[in-house]
């Protein structure tokens, strides 16, 4: 729900972080506020990105008008 109540959003440009497109947990945070050092380390695993995955993100940017043309 939230992803795409930001992708209905009035703002001209809309972030999602690919985690939560995956619906991964804590475990795949990229940052931690507040600490030092484990931050900025999540790699995707080879496989992650499929044509199912990309079909669905472009599904999403249509349906909420975010294409680029």
């Amino acid at each position: 729900a939230m992803i795409r109540t930001a992708m209905m959003s009035v703002a001209d440009i809309c972030i999602i972080p690919i985690q939560d497109y995956l619906g991964l947990g804590n475990e795949a945070r990229i940052n931690t506020p507040s600490t030092l050092g484990s931050n900025w380390k999540w790699r995707a695993l080879p496989g992650t990105f499929t044509d199912k995955l990309a079909e669905h993100l472009l599904d999403l940017a249509r349906i909420y008008a975010r294409l680029n043309q």
